[in-house]
């Protein structure tokens, strides 16, 4: 189109320079008293000048539009705006007929929320109680390693140390005593089992046994005694540390793990509210930001398909225009700002300023050529321009 357009302009130049002329009778040949020879190049600049821009082809666009969707399948009950109505930015345009499922999931996930609620607050509320348990529980402590160490003290001193000391040397003795035994009765074994000595040595080393292992009872007894006095004074010393480290870590009386555990449990009764409310919210179609409802084509009880376009908004505020043809070796020429003139094809006497406000990072491949989409504001409008109009883009240098 824009080569066409330019031979057109060369040829009414030309037919219009000749007839000129033709009427004021002048020669072709030059005088050295006309200026004709000074004309010539002056006609050809401003023909020059005038072609110096790059011409492309481009559409009316508006200043913004969205197609819309339901992302969900459902009947029609509510159509509460027609084509053409000016609409508001969350204004429902469509309402599907409501679903019992979701309506359940929703009171559902509110229902937790509330639980949730109440148990963070019946957690605050027992705050001054837990803390009091726990300062409590560290009084107790102290008092439970008190009594122990009092019961190790009891048993760390001279006196029971020589009670452990005679009941090793009895032991030891007993010991003896049994060995002793044993060499009698290994003597003897070989006698016929009626032999007296053969049964005065089994009993000696029965009685030996009977002594070795009282003694072996008396002083192990002694001995776990000392030990576990020594245990219940370790474990009584990490109980109060224990309880101690309770109390330095309440969050205003609350303990820290129950208070993480209810703020989490709140925090995901919320998400699942908001993903209920989310999934109600897509029985209604809403306008994405203020404009003009360009297209709708539903009906209450009408059945929707989930992802089907039923409704397009577009603002009309401001009509742009979008390039189709600007080609790699044309788009370098242009720049952000650039002052152009529009020619709309189905008004080819109208002409609009514009200027130039983005340039495309993206590209497309059209007929074997790399193209470039140019963005520009139309500065100037008139009542007859419509979406989707072609025209003749002209950047001026």
């Amino acid at each position: 189109m824009k080569n066409s357009k330019k031979y057109l302009k060369l040829t009414v130049f030309s037919v219009l320079l000749i007839a000129s002329l033709l009427l004021t009778g002048c020669s072709l040949l030059p005088s050295e008293s006309d200026s004709v020879a000074e004309a010539q190049p002056t006609a050809v600049q401003e023909r020059v000048v005038e072609s110096d821009g790059n011409v492309s082809e481009g559409s009316i666009v508006p200043r913004d539009f969205a197609n819309l969707v339901f992302p969900i399948s459902g009947e029609v009950a509510e159509v509460l705006f027609a084509e053409g109505d000016s609409v508001a930015a969350g204004d429902v345009l469509v309402r599907l007929k409501s679903d019992e499922q979701l309506e359940a999931g929703l009171q559902s996930a509110q229902l937790e929320l509330l639980l949730a609620q109440q148990a963070f607050t019946t957690l605050q509320e027992n705050a001054p109680i837990t803390a009091s348990q726990a300062d409590s529980a560290v009084t107790q402590a102290h008092i439970n390693l008190l009594n122990a160490q009092e019961a190790l003290d009891d048993l760390e001193n001279d006196d029971y140390q020589e009670e452990i000391d005679d009941a090793l040397d009895e032991l030891n003795d007993a010991e003896q005593d049994l060995e002793d035994a044993q060499e009698d009765y290994d003597d003897v074994k070989e006698l016929d089992d009626d032999s007296d000595k053969k049964q005065d040595a089994e009993d000696d080393l029965e009685d030996a046994q009977n002594s070795y292992d009282e003694a072996l009872r008396d002083y192990d007894y002694l001995i776990t005694q000392l030990e576990q006095a020594q245990e219940a004074v370790v474990l009584a010393e990490a109980q109060l540390a224990d309880a101690q480290n309770q109390v330095d870590s309440l969050v205003d009386g609350i303990d820290p793990d129950d208070l993480a555990r209810s703020q989490q449990r709140i925090q995901a009764a919320e998400a699942g509210v908001a993903a209920a409310e989310a999934a109600l919210d897509h029985l209604e179609l809403k306008a994405p930001f203020a404009g003009t409802l360009v297209e709708l084509d539903l009906a209450p009880g009408e059945k929707v398909i989930a992802n089907q376009r039923v409704a397009q908004v577009a603002d009309l505020s401001q009509l742009h225009v979008e390039t189709t043809d600007l080609t790699e070796n044309e788009v370098v020429d242009i720049i952000i700002g650039q002052q152009v003139i529009i020619t709309p094809d189905a008004l080819p006497d109208l002409e609009l300023a514009g200027v130039v406000e983005s340039i495309s990072d993206g590209y497309q491949e059209k007929s074997g050529d790399i193209v470039y989409t140019i963005r520009i504001i139309l500065e100037e409008s008139d009542p007859l321009l419509r979406w989707g109009m072609t025209v003749e883009v002209k950047f001026m240098q």
